[in-house]
């Protein structure tokens, strides 16, 4: 007896396999930037101001520049908030944080009333569990110090990397990849199924307000609080939302493609934005793995109109030799000041 024609559904099925894992192979190899590089250059000239362990963030306010300092390659004594004048000067760590503070993002707030200075960081604890710390800064432009407010833990920060502040106690944070399965996670950390997504904390409790998001990696408030741009570092590009202030719900605006996987974004007193981004991130995956192996840094100057993102430039390129992959990039005064969350060097950059 002859059996009747299993083998065309087979054969559609292996061809939709073979179609699915070559979109897969491409997609992997453009969001990683496999053949990316980065065009040395700068303007200028830099100079190393300190030596930190690996700088995860930074914000300017004050008169100061504010740093968290995390080594990415596991918690260490020096890990904390720094602070070190925009005039310039060493960096300096802050009295005040908690014993167990290995900070990642953080979020700046100045109250409308009485003009205090709160800050928010990500704090990744030595047990890997997570939680955002908040504190007022005594006297952040003379002799600042940190003063604890609180802390908040939820079971929805799985994974969070940064903070974009609202208001007090009011905060969006941003969720990076969060698959538990070693297949699902693995397919997340390299770009090729979403797994990033972004939480509102409205004071009482936590919500996720934007979701399929790739590698979420940085967050930012703009036009006032009327927008939210969120960096996505195996995305490559900056995603826009309409901010509702009522409720913080949040609409998807505008998708604005980068030539880097942004890390940590800021914006400069002109209302401009800087993106520290990693053009190669096998390049940077590798250096993580191995100090030696040096990643190119990339920071880039992004324009907006009406708090979107609409035309960009490189104002700095490296190939590493001088800071290997730069993860966040502020501006102060004429210079522009660049760190790494895996290289030890603060670099100060006078711009012509």
């Amino acid at each position: 007896m002859r059996l009747g024609r299993p083998r065309r559904p087979l054969r559609a099925l292996a061809a939709l396999v073979i179609v699915a894992a070559i979109s897969a192979l491409t997609r992997g190899v453009w969001v990683n930037g496999v053949f990316s590089s980065v065009k040395p250059g700068f303007s200028g000239t830099c100079r190393v101001v300190a030596d930190l362990p690996g700088v995860q963030d930074m914000e300017a306010a004050g008169g100061s520049l504010f740093l968290s300092v995390g080594s990415a390659r596991g918690p260490g004594p020096r890990d904390g908030i720094y602070a070190m004048p925009l005039a310039g000067g060493a960096p300096v760590k802050l009295a005040g944080g908690p014993k167990d503070f290995h900070p990642r993002g953080i979020g700046l707030y100045r109250t409308p009333d009485s003009g205090t200075l709160l800050l928010y960081a990500v704090n990744r604890r030595a047990s890997g569990r997570f939680s955002i710390d908040s504190f007022e800064i005594k006297d952040p432009g003379a002799n600042p110090a940190l003063v604890a407010q609180g802390t908040i833990a939820g079971g929805l920060m799985i994974n969070p990397q940064d903070v974009a502040v609202a208001g007090p106690n009011i905060f969006y944070v941003a969720n990076g990849t969060a698959g538990k399965n070693p297949l699902i996670h693995g397919l997340q950390t390299y770009g090729i199924i979403p797994g990033g997504n972004v939480l509102y904390f409205n004071g009482s409790v936590f919500s996720q307000v934007a979701d399929g998001l790739y590698g979420t990696r940085s967050l930012l408030l703009a036009q006032k609080g009327a927008h939210l741009i969120v960096g996505g570092l195996l995305s490559r590009s900056l995603t826009t939302y309409t901010r509702e202030p009522l409720t913080g719900q949040l609409t998807d605006e505008d998708t604005f493609n980068l030539s880097t996987g942004p890390e940590k974004l800021s914006i400069d007193a002109q209302g401009q934005m800087l993106v520290a981004g990693h053009a190669d991130l096998l390049e940077w995956r590798a250096h993580a793995a191995d100090p030696a192996k040096r990643s190119a840094s990339q920071i880039l100057r992004v324009s907006l109109f009406n708090g979107v993102p609409r035309a960009k430039e490189q104002v700095y390129g490296n190939d590493g030799s001088q800071l290997a992959g730069a993860s966040v990039a502020v501006a102060a005064g004429d210079r522009l000041v660049l760190g790494a969350s895996l290289d030890n060097r603060l670099l100060s950059c006078a711009q012509k």
